[in-house]
């Protein structure tokens, strides 16, 4: 799918929000983590969050849920799809940290990150979910075949 400028100037103008959610301790109140400007930065920031807190380095899943409000469309999005996958990407993303001393954009792989967020930037505007990334991450054979399998989830929305 080409973008369109109209598709050009909603995804730079995307005013967000992301959301953290505690699942352990159900009386915390759902928080804002992060808010800015232009949704494929917003994405970004989602998946290294969803990745580094939600996925554990073991394979175990977290307590912290984290989701993203698009402002505009009032539309919230959030990383669904395999779970074998998830693990899958945080290793390539993160391999075995379990710290972060500064931001997680900064300790991962920033430009699979980028890359990740964009194809889904491009599945959101196709109305569709991260679920086709999770299941490229799940059944790559190599971090360059899913990097590969992005790039033709991104041709083809």
């Amino acid at each position: 799918m080409r973008k369109s400028n109209t598709d050009l100037e909603l995804i730079s103008e995307a005013e967000w929000e992301i959301w953290y959610q505690d699942t352990f301790d159900q009386d915390c109140p759902r928080t804002v983590d992060l808010a800015g400007r232009g949704l494929v930065k917003g994405l970004i920031e989602l998946w290294a969050r969803h990745l580094f807190e939600t996925v554990q380095p073991n394979g175990q899943q977290g307590f912290s849920r984290f989701n993203l409000w698009w402002k505009q469309k009032e539309r919230s999005l959030a990383i669904v799809g395999e779970w074998v996958g998830a693990i899958r990407l945080r290793q390539w993303v993160f391999g075995s940290r379990q710290h972060a001393d500064q931001g997680y954009v900064q300790v991962g792989d920033e430009k699979l990150l980028r890359a990740v967020a964009a194809t889904h930037c491009r599945l959101v505007l196709a109305n569709q979910t991260s679920q086709a990334i999770l299941i490229a991450a799940k059944t790559s054979v190599s971090r360059k075949d899913f990097e590969a399998q992005l790039l033709h989830l991104a041709e083809d929305t």
